[in-house]
C-alpha cells in the first residue's frame, strides 16, 4: 500500500488563513512520510519566542491526526500498533498546567486550533513532567512536547519512547541561541547555598540542542518566520508502508494460542516457549532487551500463561520492580491476555497505577522489592531488575520459579551492570535461561529518535576495554589522578564524558538520565578520575562541594529548614547539632566506582587518598560520603579513614540498605567535631540496634562501631554492686543470662564503645553480641544465625561475657 502524505483542501486553507506557509506544510508532509516508510519517528523543532509556536502546533498537529487517522485501519491490520483503538492517541507534555500558567496558555492556544481540524478522530492526553509516570506503558502516534521553559532528562527519556512508529514528534521550543543561555526549573533546583542561580552550568541544553541540530530525522523550523533551518531530502513526499517481522507462532504450544497471537515479533514468541518449559517444573529464566523491546509485555502475557495452565486451583503471582510504575505494561498485557481468555479480571488501583489484578484462581500483585521476596507465591517476577539492588537480587535465586527481566539500555536501566554484577554470580548458584531481545516493538529497528535519545541522554555509555598492558599499569599502580574539562567533555562530545558514564553504568545499580545533568550543570558537583598512564579511565568519582553556609541559612536549618544539597552539613546540623560543621568546607563522594574489569586491585582506596589529598591542599575541612550500607562498601570507607556519624533509621524500599554517612576530617576543627560526632554515633548506636536497627545485619553494624581515631568512648556505664555479683554468679553458671541481661548490656556496651586496645573477639564472637545481646533476638533466632543449637549457642555467649567482665570489672565504677 502506497500512502499519499499530502493535506487536504480544508487543511490548507485554514493554515492559508492562519499564515501558514506551504513550505512549512511540505516539511510536515515529508516527516511523516518518512515516518511512515521506516515505520519509524521524526522529531519537528518549531523554535519561536512568541505564542505563534502553539498556534503552528496546533495546525501541524491536527493536520498529521488526520493523515495518520486515514491510514488507521491499515496501521492496525499490519500490527503496527499494540492496540486496536479507533482512533489517534496524541500526548502533549508541558511543564506546568495549573491556572494563569505560562504551559496552561500554551496548551490552550494549541487546543484551539487543534481541535478544529482533528475533530473527533483523536484522543488528546495532556500530562506534565511531574506526572510522566502515570503514561508509561502507553504508546501514541502524535507527541507535542513543550520544552519552553522546564524539564529534566528523566522526563525527556520516559516521554520520548511513548511514541510508536509512524509517529510524529513536535518540539516547543525557545530560539536555540535564548534556549542556549536560559535557566529553566531544573536549573533553579540545583542551586544551593552558597550558590547562586548565576553559578549554574547550561552545558546539558547546549549537548541536547547540539544533538538536535546534529541528528538524522529531526528537522527544525523557526516557528516565527517559518524558515526551515534544517530540512530532509528531497523527494520524500509518498511513503510505503512497510511489512514488518512475520510472526511465526510454533505448530506445537502448551499456553493457548490466543495469548501467542498478542505477539508483536518472534522474539516475543521465544519468551512464551520458553516460559512453558515452567508450567511442570521448576526453573529460572532471565529476560534481557533493551528499551521498547517488549519484554515486560512478554512476561505479562506469559504470566497469565503459566497461571491459566497451572494445575493448582489458584496461583499466585508476585510481581516486583524498583516502582509500581515499571510494571504497568506487565500488568497491562497481562489483564489483556485473561480478557482475551474469556476472563473477566477486577483490576485494583493505587495513585491510578496498576497494583493487583484477579481472575477465578488467579491473582497477581505488586510488591517493593524488599517484601516481594517474603511473599509466598507460585511465581516470581523481578521487572526491570537492573534497578534493584544486586543482595536483593539474590533473595529470589532460591524461589522455585522465578523470571528476572531487565532493561540493559535505558533509563531504568544499569547497562551492562546487571549481567557484571549479578548474573556472573546467580550462574554459580542455579542454571538458568537467558533470552535476550533486540526487535523492538513500538517502531522498526535503527529509529533515528530512538539513537538521538540514547546518545544525547548516554543510556549506552560502556566503560573502555582494557588490555592486558593495562592490567600491568594497575598492578604497578601506574595511574594518576585528574579534574577533567567538563566544558570539555560535553561541549566537544569527548569519548572520556561515555567511558566515564560508563563505569558508573557498570558499578551502580540505579542510574538516571538526570545524574549526567546534575554532573553537567549543578554548580557544585565537579568529576574526578583516576588514568592509567595511557589516558584511560579506570576509576570515576563524583563529588558535590557542601559547606560554607551563610549563618542565616545554618539558624534556618536548625529550625527544620533543608538546603538542597548540602547533605552533610544539614544532617550535622539536625542529628550532631553542630552549627560549626555547616561553616566549614567539605567535598561529599557522591558516587566513586571502578572499572567492573579491575575491581579489587586497589584503585578506589587509592582513588580516595588522592582525593584527600587535595582537598587538603585546596583547604577544605573534610571529605565524606552517604551510600547504602552493605558489608562491602562500609567496610572499604571504614579501612580508609572514614568515620561513621550517621545511620538512616529507615531502609531504602528499593535496595533494601540503611543510608550510612561518614567523615574523614582533615582540618583541626573539622577533626573536634567528627571525632565527637563519631563517639555520640556510637553511643545512641548501641541503643538503635535494640529497636530502630534491630533487623540491621550483624555484619554490617560491627563495622559501624569501628572507629578511625583509636580512643574509646568517654562515656561513663555504672552498675551497681548486686549487678557485679550477679554477674559474678552469671559468669560462675549460677544465674542464667535472661536474669542477668541488665547487668550484661553495659559490659557489652564497653566492649563497642571501647578504643583499639579492646579485648579481642572473632567475628563470630562480634556478630553473637550484636545479635543477641544488643539487638535482643531470641536464643532460636540467634542459633540459626551462626548454625549451631540454642544450647551451644546459650554456652557460647556466656564464654564470651566471661571474658569480657574479667578485661573490664576493674574498671568500672
Amino acid at each position: 500500500m502506497t500512502v499519499k502524505v499530502r493535506f487536504d483542501k480544508e487543511v490548507r486553507e485554514y493554515a492559508k488563513s492562519e499564515g501558514i506557509k506551504d513550505s512549512t506544510l511540505k516539511l510536515t508532509e515529508t516527516a511523516l512520510a518518512e515516518s511512515i516508510e521506516g515505520f519509524h519517528r521524526r522529531i519537528i523543532v518549531l523554535a519561536s519566542d512568541t505564542m505563534k509556536k502553539a498556534t503552528l502546533a496546533g495546525i501541524l498537529g491536527g493536520a498529521s491526526a488526520k493523515i495518520i487517522s486515514s491510514i488507521l485501519g491499515e496501521l492496525v491490520k499490519k500490527k503496527l500498533r499494540d492496540e486496536s483503538e479507533d482512533k489517534v492517541e496524541m500526548l502533549y507534555a508541558t511543564d506546568a498546567l495549573g491556572p494563569e500558567t505560562f504551559g496552561r496558555m500554551r496548551y490552550e492556544e494549541f487546543r484551539k486550533h487543534f481541535d478544529i481540524l482533528a475533530g473527533d478522530n483523536v484522543n488528546v492526553t495532556s500530562v506534565t513532567f511531574k506526572y510522566t509516570r502515570d503514561i508509561l506503558g502507553r504508546t501514541y502516534d502524535l507527541l507535542v512536547l513543550d520544552l519552553s521553559y522546564d524539564f529534566s532528562p528523566n522526563d525527556l527519556g520516559r516521554i520520548i519512547e511513548t511514541v510508536r512508529g509512524g509517529g510524529l514528534i513536535f518540539v516547543l521550543a525557545n530560539p536555540f541561541e535564548k534556549w542556549k543561555k536560559m535557566w529553566t526549573g531544573f536549573h533553579k533546583s540545583l542551586v544551593t547555598p552558597p550558590y547562586t542561580i548565576d553559578d549554574v552550568k547550561k552545558r546539558f541544553n547546549r549537548r541536547l540542542i547540539r544533538k538536535l541540530e546534529e541528528q538524522e530525522g529531526v528537522y527544525i523550523l523557526d516557528a516565527d518566520t517559518q524558515k526551515i533551518v534544517k530540512g530532509p531530502e528531497e523527494g520524500k513526499s509518498q511513503a510505503k508502508l512497510p511489512e514488518r517481522e512475520k510472526i511465526e507462532i510454533p505448530g506445537k504450544m502448551r499456553f493457548p494460542r490466543e495469548l501467542y497471537e498478542l505477539c508483536l515479533t518472534n522474539g516475543q514468541v521465544e519468551v512464551l516457549k520458553n516460559l512453558e518449559n515452567l508450567i511442570e517444573r521448576d526453573g529460572m529464566i532471565v529476560l534481557t532487551a533493551d528499551r521498547g523491546r517488549g519484554k515486560s509485555v512478554s512476561v505479562g502475557i506469559g504470566s497469565i500463561g503459566l497461571a491459566v495452565k497451572s494445575k493448582k486451583k489458584r496461583v499466585r503471582i508476585v510481581v516486583t520492580a524498583p516502582e509500581l510504575e515499571n510494571v504497568q505494561s506487565l500488568f497491562r498485557f497481562a489483564k489483556k491476555s485473561l480478557q482475551k481468555l474469556g476472563y473477566k479480571p477486577k483490576v485494583i488501583e493505587e495513585n491510578s497505577l496498576i497494583k493487583e489484578i484477579y481472575a477465578k484462581g488467579i491473582g497477581l500483585r505488586y510488591y517493593p522489592p524488599t517484601q516481594g521476596y517474603n511473599m509466598n507465591a507460585d511465581v516470581y517476577v523481578i521487572d526491570e531488575a537492573a534497578g534493584i539492588h544486586v543482595p536483593i537480587l539474590h533473595k529470589y535465586l532460591n524461589k522455585p520459579k522465578v523470571i528476572y527481566s531487565s532493561t540493559i539500555h535505558g533509563y531504568e536501566g544499569a547497562g551492562r551492570g546487571f549481567s557484571v554484577k549479578f548474573l556472573k554470580k546467580a550462574r554459580n548458584k542455579r542454571e538458568f535461561k537467558e533470552i535476550h531481545l533486540s526487535v523492538p516493538i513500538r517502531y522498526e529497528s535503527n529509529d533515528p529518535i530512538e539513537r538521538w535519545l540514547f546518545d544525547v541522554l548516554l543510556l549506552d555509555a560502556e566503560a573502555v576495554a582494557l588490555t592486558e598492558e593495562d592490567y600491568e599499569f594497575i598492578r604497578k599502580k601506574e595511574v594518576y589522578f585528574e579534574k577533567p574539562d567538563l566544558d570539555d567533555w560535553f561541549e566537544n562530545d569527548r569519548e572520556d564524558l561515555r567511558h566515564f558514564v560508563g563505569i558508573y553504568v557498570l558499578a551502580h545499580y540505579r542510574n538516571k538520565p538526570s545524574d549526567v545533568a546534575l554532573l553537567a550543570d549543578a554548580p557544585h558537583h565537579e568529576a574526578r578520575v583516576l588514568r592509567l598512564k595511557n589516558g584511560k579511565i579506570v576509576c570515576a568519582v563524583q563529588i558535590a562541594k557542601e559547606g560554607g553556609i551563610p549563618k542565616k541559612d545554618i539558624d534556618k536549618m536548625a529550625k527544620g529548614y533543608k538546603p538542597r544539597g548540602n547533605i552533610i552539613p544539614d544532617m550535622m546540623v539536625k542529628h550532631h547539632y553542630s552549627k560549626e560543621f555547616a561553616r566549614l568546607k567539605g567535598y561529599r563522594v557522591v558516587r566513586i566506582a571502578t572499572h567492573p574489569d579491575a575491581m579489587d586491585m586497589g584503585l578506589g582506596s587509592r582513588a580516595l587518598e588522592l582525593l584527600i589529598y587535595e582537598a587538603d591542599k585546596e583547604n577544605f575541612d573534610w571529605v565524606g560520603s552517604g551510600f547504602g550500607a552493605s558489608e562491602e562498601l562500609i567496610r572499604f570507607w571504614i579501612r580508609n579513614g572514614f568515620a561513621p556519624v550517621h545511620l538512616s533509621p529507615s531502609r531504602n524500599p528499593v535496595s533494601g540498605e540503611y543510608t550510612a554517612i561518614v567523615i574523614k576530617p582533615i582540618s583541626k576543627k573539622a577533626q573536634e567535631i567528627v571525632k565527637k560526632a563519631n563517639d555520640e554515633f556510637r553511643i545512641r548506636f548501641t541503643e538503635w540496634l535494640g529497636d530502630t536497627h534491630k533487623d540491621l545485619e550483624p555484619e554490617i553494624a560491627r563495622w559501624l562501631f569501628e572507629t578511625p581515631f583509636g580512643e574509646s568512648v568517654d562515656y561513663p556505664l555504672n552498675i551497681t554492686e548486686v549487678q557485679k555479683k550477679r554477674l559474678e554468679m552469671f559468669v560462675g553458671k549460677v544465674l542464667t543470662y535472661d536474669t542477668v541481661l541488665d547487668a550484661v548490656k553495659p559490659i557489652v556496651k564497653l566492649y563497642f564503645l571501647d578504643g583499639w586496645m579492646k579485648p579481642y573477639l572473632d567475628e563470630r564472637q562480634i556478630h553473637l553480641l550484636i545479635y543477641r545481646v544488643l539487638q535482643s533476638h531470641t536464643w532460636e533466632e540467634t542459633a540459626k544465625l551462626i548454625n549451631r543449637s540454642p544450647m551451644f549457642t546459650m554456652i557460647e555467649v556466656r564464654d564470651i561475657i566471661r571474658g569480657l567482665w574479667y578485661y573490664y570489672k576493674h574498671v568500672i565504677k
